[in-house]
């Protein structure tokens, strides 16, 4: 049988106390957080934030542009024929009438020589254009020319009038040098037959400017000024006395030159008619006995003229083939 003694009693005791005692004292903090200071609170580090997770590749992909679809072509819609006459044609720089022309032709009653353009008192520039019809005179010329107020040539050519009609269309322009700002001018065509004796003589005023823009105005009436009721063409006429009569559209209030010349050239009779325009270009009517005197058979051109009252020369002439005997 064990028996504890006082001895054994205050050992067991005693190591019962220590152990209590061990049992309430802290356990010793880790090296770490001995190390932290006790005063500041634990900071737990921050996670790094996630990256974005890219779809494609960072290489960059090269991309081919898409073609644009083609645009669509645009066919012109056809225009309608034009089945009515054409008007009077625009006037081109190329030779007049090199080629027989195969136009409209103007109406009758119409002038011998006609502009259509330009029309009276156009202010123009160098070089002046011009065109219209003409009954061509021999070897199918006519001559063009413009007249400063003077009465000088400032510019004259020889123009070709081919037609397998009547009347021949012409256009051509004339270069001439300006005297001064301005002046006036005249555009004359004439027309000879074989024997150069003038058929017909058609003119035009102009106002010739140095510089500025033109102004072209319209023609106007283009109906012969001049129509004879007598004589008739080619008729015979005997006796020695002519009668001329018929009506006239004038320029001016200069009297009519009656005349008639033989194939020489020569003057056989020549006699003037006094005559005052009508203020709304009418006609006006005209007569008069002409004496003439021939041995035989003659063949002459009866020529009815008004001269210019503005520039020297002529500025309107009709004529017509008559036969005269004794």
């Amino acid at each position: 049988m064990f028996i504890i003694t006082d001895m054994t009693r205050r050992l067991i005791l005693t190591c019962l106390l220590l152990a209590a005692l061990t049992a309430c004292l802290p356990s010793t903090p880790p090296a770490a957080e001995a190390a932290r200071p006790p005063d500041l609170p634990a900071v737990t580090p921050a996670q790094p934030s996630p990256q974005p997770v890219l779809a494609a590749s960072l290489t960059p992909d090269i991309v081919s542009p898409t073609p644009l679809p083609p645009e669509p072509t645009v066919s012109p819609s056809p225009q309608p024929t034009d089945t009515a006459l054409p008007a009077p044609p625009l006037p081109t720089l190329a030779l007049p009438t090199a080629q027989p022309t195969a136009i409209p032709q103007p109406q009758a009653g119409s002038a011998t020589i006609q502009f259509y353009s330009p029309g009276p008192l156009s202010r123009v520039t160098s070089p002046v254009s011009f065109y219209g019809y003409a009954v061509p005179g021999h070897d199918n010329q006519g001559l063009i020319q413009l007249f400063g107020e003077d009465g000088t040539v400032l510019a004259s050519e020889l123009l070709q009038l081919n037609t397998d009609y009547k009347w021949a269309f012409f256009s051509w322009s004339l270069d001439f040098q300006p005297r001064g700002a301005a002046e006036l001018g005249r555009l004359t065509l004439t027309t000879r037959d074989e024997f150069g004796r003038r058929m017909a003589v058609q003119s035009v005023h102009l106002l010739l400017l140095s510089d500025g823009l033109p102004v072209i105005n319209p023609p106007g009436n283009l109906a012969e000024r001049c129509v004879l009721d007598s004589p008739a063409v080619g008729k015979r006429i005997a006796g020695g006395n002519l009668l001329v009569a018929g009506k006239m559209r004038p320029y001016n209030a200069s009297p009519l030159l009656i005349e008639l010349i033989d194939r020489q050239g020569a003057v056989l009779a020549s006699q003037e008619v006094p005559i005052q325009p009508n203020p709304d270009d009418l006609y006006v009517p005209f007569s008069i006995s002409l004496p003439y005197r021939v041995s035989s058979f003659t063949p002459v051109r009866l020529t009815i003229s008004q001269a210019d009252d503005r520039i020297p020369g002529t500025m309107y002439l009709y004529s017509q083939e008559i036969n005269l005997n004794p």
